[in-house]
C-alpha cells in the first residue's frame, strides 16, 4: 500500500487573505453584545432592569470596575438609562438615538442634504399614499389640528415650522406601519439645519399652506394617488428653497474670498415675502389654547 506524499510546506503556506483578521474587543463591546444575548435568550427586555452591579458582573463575566465604564458607554450611546436610586434599565424606545447619530452622520459630512432629500422623493410619496388608504377619524383629526396651526403660522416662520412637524409626523403615523414612522422621523430630524436655514427664501406662505392643505385633502379623501402627486410637489419646493440656500452660501464664499462685506449678500438676494392673505380659502381656522405647539427641545424638519 502506497502513501500519498505529503505536498512541500511552501505549497501549503496560507495567504493573509485566507483568514478573517483577529479583532479585539473592547470592554463596553464585550457587555453590550453579552447584553445583547440576554435580549436574544428572552432574560431582558425592552424597558427592563438590569441585575444589580455584583450579579450582572458576574453574569457577564467581567470585573465590576470594567462593567461600570462599560455601562457608562453604553449610557452615552442611548442604549440604557439610568434612573437615580432605581437602577440601570434597556431602552424602551432607540427611536430618539437613531435620529441623534443620523443627524451626527450630517455634522461629519458622511451624508449631504440633498442626498436626504432625494430619500425623501423615493420613500415620502409611497407613504402619503399609504396614510391616504389607512388613515382614521384619528389620523385626519391630527392632520387637521396641525394644518390649522400651520394657516395661523402663515406670518410667523417659527410657529408654522412647529406645526409642520406636527404635520409631517401625523401623516407618517397614519401610514400604520411603525418602521415608517421612525424612518421619516429620522430623516425629518435630520433637515432640521436646513429647514430653518431656508425659511428666508419662502416668498408666498399662502401657496406653502395650500400645499400642505391639497396634501390633507387628497389623505381625509382617501385618494392615494393624488396624495402621492402633491406631497413630491411640495418635496420638489422645499428642495428648490435648499439649492437657494446653497447657492447663497456659495456668492457669500465668493464674496469673501473677493474681500467684500458678506451679509450685503445675503440681503440684497433674499425674495421679499408676499404679504399673507387673511381672506377664507375653505379651510376654517381655529384658534384655541390646544392647537399652540408645546416648547420642544426635538430638532425640527421640513
Amino acid at each position: 500500500m502506497t502513501h500519498a506524499k505529503m505536498p512541500p510546506a511552501r505549497e501549503m503556506a496560507a495567504t493573509p487573505a485566507q483568514f478573517e483578521p483577529i479583532h479585539r474587543e473592547t470592554v463596553m463591546d464585550t457587555v453590550a453584545r453579552r447584553i445583547e444575548q440576554l435580549v436574544r435568550s428572552g432574560n431582558l427586555k425592552a424597558g427592563d432592569r438590569l441585575p444589580p452591579e455584583p450579579q450582572l458582573a458576574h453574569m457577564l463575566r467581567v470585573s465590576r470596575g470594567s462593567l461600570r465604564e462599560a455601562l457608562k458607554g453604553l449610557m452615552y450611546l442611548g442604549l440604557i438609562k439610568s434612573r437615580a436610586g432605581d437602577g440601570t434599565y434597556i431602552q424602551s424606545s432607540l427611536s430618539r438615538v437613531l435620529n441623534q447619530h443620523f443627524q451626527w452622520m450630517i455634522l461629519l459630512n458622511e451624508v449631504k442634504h440633498l442626498e436626504i432629500y432625494e430619500l425623501r422623493k423615493i420613500i415620502e410619496p409611497d407613504v402619503a399614499a399609504l396614510a391616504a388608504k389607512r388613515a382614521t377619524r384619528p389620523d385626519i383629526e391630527r392632520l387637521e389640528a396641525a394644518l390649522e396651526g400651520m394657516a395661523l403660522g402663515r406670518g410667523n416662520p417659527e410657529l408654522f415650522r412647529a406645526f409642520d412637524i406636527q404635520f409631517h409626523e401625523a401623516f407618517a403615523q397614519a401610514s400604520g406601519n411603525a418602521a415608517i414612522q421612525t424612518t421619516m422621523r429620522m430623516l425629518y430630524h435630520a433637515t432640521s439645519e436646513a429647514r430653518k436655514a431656508v425659511l428666508p427664501f419662502i416668498d408666498n406662505w399662502d401657496k406653502h399652506w395650500q400645499r400642505h392643505e391639497r396634501v390633507f385633502s387628497y389623505i381625509r379623501d382617501h385618494k392615494p394617488e393624488l396624495a402621492r402627486k402633491a406631497v413630491l410637489e411640495d418635496l420638489l419646493y422645499a428642495e428648490s428653497l435648499l439649492h437657494k440656500h446653497i447657492q447663497s452660501l456659495d456668492k457669500q464664499n465668493a464674496n469673501a474670498r473677493a474681500g467684500a462685506p458678506i451679509g450685503s449678500l445675503t440681503a440684497a438676494r433674499r425674495p421679499k415675502p408676499t404679504p399673507i392673505s387673511r381672506s377664507s380659502r375653505g379651510f376654517r381656522i381655529l384658534v384655541s389654547k390646544r392647537n399652540s405647539p408645546t416648547p420642544s427641545r426635538r430638532m425640527p424638519h421640513i
